[in-house]
């Protein structure tokens, strides 16, 4: 069968080049057959669907309201004033040091002519003659002989504990700063002890009254041990007190 189909192409392409060929040779040429268009068929590129970049999810930062922690202060530390010692207050612990480390010393009083032994807290000795004696509140003047309770002022004025009330109850002291006080060096203080005096009455035959006056003292201690060296007092009492023999062995016992 596929021998017939093959014979009947070659018949088939035979009988066309004879009548191509007799067309040649002679007669009228037909006319110029009209082209027929040839249909251009122009292949578009396929359209290739253009993916776009899938969008990455940005993760958006949720902006958290992070506290701004401010930087800890430092604590500025607080300035303790120390307050300035007063110069009562100085004096006060003056004495303290000064009768924390003494037993015994002596007094002397030129104006009086007088000499004092002290043995603290209260014996007082005056020696020399006539002597006296105070042991507690209790007397002898003169020595041996008894009075019993009493007082006397030169005892007071070598008694370093009654210098001690007697400034505390000043209502001022005053520093008197570096001096010298039997060629010692020293720092000083003075405050008004209240003087109390005997007045003869202008009225005849009248008690005499009793004037008080302030009388300014003044106190000295060594710098180097803390003792007393000088206590000077003014007109109208005019006296001056010298101590010194400090710890020295004194023993005072009744007569």
């Amino acid at each position: 069968m596929n021998r017939s189909k093959s014979s009947l192409i070659f018949t088939i392409v035979g009988v066309m080049i004879a009548l191509t060929t007799a067309c040649g040779t002679g007669g009228t040429l037909p006319a110029t057959p009209t082209p027929i268009p040839t249909l251009i068929v122009q292949v578009l590129p396929s359209l290739t669907p253009t993916l776009l970049p899938t969008a990455t999810a940005t993760a958006t930062a949720t902006a958290t309201a992070t506290a701004t922690v401010l930087p800890s202060r430092t604590a500025v530390p607080t300035t303790t004033m120390t307050p300035t010692p007063s110069s009562k207050d100085m004096l006060t612990a003056a004495f303290a040091k000064a009768l924390a480390n003494l037993k015994t010393y002596r007094v002397q009083v030129p104006q009086e002519n007088r000499r004092i032994a002290v043995q603290l807290p209260d014996r007082f000795l005056q020696e020399g003659d006539p002597g006296a004696l105070k042991i507690g509140a209790a007397m002898w003047m003169p020595y041996g002989v008894f009075r019993g309770p009493g007082n006397a002022p030169f005892f007071d004025r070598a008694n370093l504990n009654w210098y001690k009330d007697q400034f505390a109850q000043a209502p001022q002291v005053i520093l008197l700063g570096p001096g010298t006080a039997e060629g010692v060096p020293c720092i000083g203080y003075t405050a008004n002890f209240t003087l109390t005096r005997e007045v003869q009455s202008k009225t005849p035959g009248a008690a005499p009254e009793l004037v008080q006056a302030p009388l300014p003292v003044k106190i000295w201690f060594a710098t180097a041990d803390g003792f007393p060296r000088l206590v000077e007092m003014p007109p109208p009492v005019s006296l001056t007190i010298r101590f010194f023999d400090f710890n020295s062995n004194i023993q005072i016992t009744p007569p």
